[in-house]
């Protein structure tokens, strides 16, 4: 890994896509983290260009011995050009430049590249399986993916307001729009209750100048028959074919297609199904994009169920969006005004418009291949694509589609899978630039947008809203968080969830927040908007109530917390705040100091000492590395305003309340004390271990330095050195590796497995060496109840609740001595012939407190 250049470097991912994704790390030895280029053929810049670096690399700090190359990662996105055939990457620190050749094209075909760097992967990664998944990309409305336009407030990038007052949506008025007259074709067999209301809507939102042609499938129900025939008595535009026999929906459709032929040979052609609910000015929304372009071959609308096309998630099938009507959900989608349509790889036939051009170039659908019906329309639109027509969604409006018209479901099963083999067998790249859609989804702005909308119409009917900030990252706040969101789910809220932007994307703001409303229906998000886009949605969906779950990570928590004073004070949002950690005490969130220790919160001036040499102590800068002059008291002060407005603060533990009163002043009215429950896994006890002469003790999670990574690895070597009889067994990870006869890594695990693969491995103890207060702690819930000793440090939540289990002990002594001498006491292994230097008055074999040295 190490070289004698002063550059460290190593690319472990490119990634092709609708733009360079290039990701390692780098460390120069003299001045530490490196700056960032990118150049592209003869030495041109790309036109946009995202570094993010200073991402934790602990793996690379330990390999080069250096604890400032631990945040050596990075991330760097840039724009190429399609017509791009060389990419260098440039690496500088303290005026010194590295030049590195990254790739390669070798062909015309944008998945010719190959990797020129030896320190590199051997091959660069695709992000799509098709050339056409570039185009899909590069659909995405851009202006939709900030909040603030996709919710119509118009507000400039440096806004960020908190307006909250009930929104009222006022009912769409469709702007007039003329097109020209064309033909509607709706094939009829059976779904008769789905027939008035089609008719219905049919003659409320379509001029007569537009031909409707209903074709009469030989339907058994003659009744149906009868209907037909005298709507096609009744009304002037409306022309009824009546076959004889039931040959089919697509024979059905051919026939219509036939008559459109005769009575409206110039117009286009729209196919609907009985079973879809039509709203107004949908015939002029569906069919205007064809006529401003007329090289688009067909167009779809929204529906709740039409495979890529569908609303609110897709591709499969919904019901409709908060219950709502068609009229309601379509309204939503209205709203959002002339967007341009968004190409998809196929038409979907249950509403589509046909541009009559692209018939007559094409021809009508396949009836010798697809039979009596079911993939005919992509065919077309794949016939028409070879000949230069593109296939749209059409972006602002809604149909609904309740499916059973044409088709029994054992008839619809069989027809699928036998079109499906023609599909492939004419179009091998159909699949996979469906799949190539369905990743680059250029619809999901289009559904975040109309979703706002709909939510903030369905004035009385509204779920009310919560909005929850987090962090990031995972761990037990997070699993909270989701146990959180399904709680506010089972009661009918709905939830805007931020939290910081960890993945990196050109032209994001600065400040950059990941939004998603949550609703228990689908999720929108707005990734990489900033909080005058939070601002906008709140005004449109005003918060019933804000929970604040963690604010590690922010790059502006001022602002974020400024932002929350708004709410609370000018606005009356209850405030519910979550103490899973201590940020609001210092930074370094576990309340590690500069010597790896538990700082028992000191005063501040030894604060100001430790804060720069503190790597633990981390501000979300953009590099993720200490800043210098940092003034915890006023960090203090700014969480103490906060918290002096929250009405209610929940902590998980006493020990974790009484650690947050070493620096703020909490009133007793406003506190909680909630444990949490383990509800992810069943723990029952485990048959005794069987006798062993090596103690094996399990230690269980991800052990960083908090965790007591450090304290473990000097257990482990004190074993070595003292042949202890004693073997550890990690079931999770550590961050620092550690290689010895006396450890076996048993890798990661699932909580419900751990019980027996505690038992297989013939675990006699568990201990969790934790050195900093945890407010929690799951992994005690998964295995206190296994009946084995468990033992910890007397710090935090887990001492506090060990001392009420039988199997419980306690060691007083933060170190490696009283530890080894705690366990071996307690599995029965240092009675009589072993003792650790240094170790602390042995425990009783179940329960109590040890000694420390």
């Amino acid at each position: 890994m190490t070289t004698s250049e002063p550059f460290d470097y190593y690319i472990e991912r490119i990634e092709v896509g609708s733009e360079l994704r290039i990701e390692g790390w780098a460390f120069h030895r003299t001045h530490g983290l490196c700056g960032f280029g990118v150049v592209i053929d003869q030495g041109h810049c790309p036109s946009a260009l995202h570094v993010r670096r200073g991402i934790d690399r602990h793996d690379v700090g330990l390999s080069l011995g250096n604890p400032l190359a631990d945040r050596s990662g990075f991330v760097v996105i840039a724009a190429v050009p399609l017509s791009t055939s060389a990419v260098v990457l440039r690496l500088t620190a303290g005026g010194e430049e590295r030049i590195i050749p990254l790739m390669l094209r070798e062909g015309l075909s944008l998945r010719s590249w190959q990797v020129a760097c030896e320190r590199a992967p051997a091959a660069v990664e695709y992000r799509f399986l098709t050339e056409r998944g570039l185009g899909y990309a590069a659909a995405l409305p851009a202006p939709l993916t900030r909040a603030r336009n996709a919710v119509g407030a118009g507000l400039p990038a440096t806004a960020a307001p908190v307006t909250i007052a009930p929104v009222t949506v006022a009912p769409v008025t469709i702007a007039p729009v003329t097109i020209a007259p064309v033909t509607i074709i709706v094939p009829v067999y059976g779904g008769k209750h789905f027939l008035t209301p089609l008719v219905h809507a049919l003659i409320e939102t379509v001029d007569p100048r537009h031909r409707i042609v209903f074709v009469d499938d030989g339907n058994p129900d003659r009744s149906i028959s009868a209907f037909l025939v005298a709507l096609g008595t009744a009304l002037d535009h409306v022309t009824v074919v009546a076959k004889p026999r039931n040959e089919g929906y697509l024979k059905a459709v051919l026939t219509g297609l036939e008559v459109a032929e005769r009575l409206n040979p110039d117009g286009h052609v729209v196919l609907l199904n009985t079973d879809v609910e039509v709203p107004p000015g949908w015939l002029e929304r569906l069919v205007r994009p064809i006529e401003a372009t007329p090289s688009i071959a067909s167009t779809t609308p929204f529906t709740n169920a039409g495979t890529i096309c569908g609303f609110p998630s897709m591709p499969a099938d919904n019901e409709p969006f908060l219950g709502a009507t068609a009229a309601e959900i379509d309204a939503g989608f209205a709203a959002l005004g002339d967007l341009p349509p968004v190409e998809v790889p196929t038409g979907v036939g249950f509403c589509m418009a046909l541009n009559r051009r692209a018939l007559r170039e094409v021809g009508v659908f396949d009836q010798e291949a697809f039979g009596r019906g079911y993939g005919e329309e992509v065919d077309w639109c794949r016939r028409a694509m070879r000949r230069g027509f593109t296939n749209a969604v059409v972006p602002n409006l809604y149909v609904h589609h309740r499916h059973g018209g044409s088709f029994s479901s054992e008839e619809k099963k069989a027809q699928i899978q036998a079109s499906g083999d023609i599909i492939r067998q004419r179009y091998p790249e159909f699949d996979a630039e469906v799949q190539d859609f369905i990743r680059a989804d250029p619809l999901r702005p289009i559904r975040a947008a109309a979703a706002v909308r709909i939510l903030g119409a369905a004035a009385s009917g509204r779920p009310q809203t919560v909005l929850l900030f987090d962090h990031a990252g995972r761990g037990g706040a997070a699993a909270f968080r989701m146990k959180e969101i399904a709680r506010l789910h089972a009661q009918g809220r709905t939830v805007l969830l931020v939290r910081p932007s960890t993945e990196p994307a050109l032209a994001m703001p600065e400040h950059a927040l990941d939004i998603e409303l949550l609703h228990r229906e689908a999720t929108f998000r707005f990734p990489a908007n900033d909080l005058s886009d939070l601002g906008a949605l709140v005004s449109a969906l005003p918060p019933a109530e804000v929970v604040v779950n963690s604010l590690v990570g922010y790059a502006a928590s001022d602002a974020v917390m400024a932002f929350l004073r708004t709410l609370r004070r000018e606005h009356g949002v209850p405030l519910r705040l979550m103490h899973h950690d201590y940020f609001p005490i210092c930074p370094s969130l576990n309340l590690i100091d500069a010597e790896d220790r538990f700082c028992g919160v000191p005063e501040p001036a030894r604060c100001r000492t430790c804060a720069p040499a503190n790597r633990h102590f981390r501000r979300a800068d953009g590099e993720g590395v200490p800043v210098e002059g940092f003034d915890i008291a006023e960090h203090r002060r700014a969480w103490q305003a906060l918290f002096d407005l929250a009405d209610r603060h929940v902590t998980f533990s006493r020990s974790a309340l009484a650690m947050l009163r070493r620096a703020f002043a909490l009133r007793d009215d406003r506190l909680r004390i909630i444990p949490h429950l383990a509800d992810h896994v069943t723990v029952t006890p485990l048959p005794p271990p069987a006798p062993d002469r090596i103690a094996r003790v399990a230690v269980v999670g991800g052990i960083n330095v908090a965790k007591g990574s450090g304290i473990l690895k000097a257990m482990v070597r004190l074993a070595e050195t003292q042949r202890l009889p004693i073997l550890f067994e990690l079931f999770g990870d550590s961050d620092q590796p550690i290689v010895s006869p006396q450890l076996h890594d048993n890798g990661r695990y699932e909580p419900e497995r751990l019980a027996g693969l505690l038992a297989a491995r013939g675990c006699h103890a568990v201990f969790v060496p934790s050195i900093w207060p945890e407010t929690h702690c799951y992994v005690l819930d998964e295995v206190v109840g296994l009946g084995l000793p468990v033992g910890v440090f007397d710090i935090g939540a887990p001492a506090e609740r060990l001392r009420h289990w039988p199997n419980g002990f306690i060691v007083s002594s933060i170190t490696p001595e009283a530890a080894l001498s705690a366990l071996l006491r307690v599995t029965g292994h240092g009675m009589t012939a072993h003792s650790v230097t240094g170790g602390g008055t042995a425990p009783p074999p179940y329960g109590g407190r040890t000694g420390g040295a």
